[in-house]
């Protein structure tokens, strides 16, 4: 597990915990829950936002607020044989 701020672009994971509580209510309003699927799409240094897709919405977070969020890194190996 790790926080929402430490995935790279590209990354899915699903989210485990919301530590802060403001923070959880803006989410739940936009339909956001603890289970939901998060893609990362970006992760800006110089601007200290991040870029993430959940139920097919795109958010902006600022890094402060995406700590606080804890996700569970989606790893899958596909084997044809």
């Amino acid at each position: 597990m790790k926080p929402l701020h430490h995935l790279k672009p590209g990354e899915q994971a699903y989210i485990v915990d919301m530590q802060n509580n403001r923070i959880c209510e803006k989410l739940f309003e936009h339909g956001v829950f603890p289970g939901d699927l998060v893609l990362m799409k970006q992760n800006c240094e110089e601007s200290n936002s991040l870029v993430i897709v959940v139920n097919n919405k795109t958010f902006n977070l600022y890094k402060p607020a995406a700590e606080t969020i804890i996700t569970n890194v989606v790893s899958f190996e596909v084997s044809l044989n």
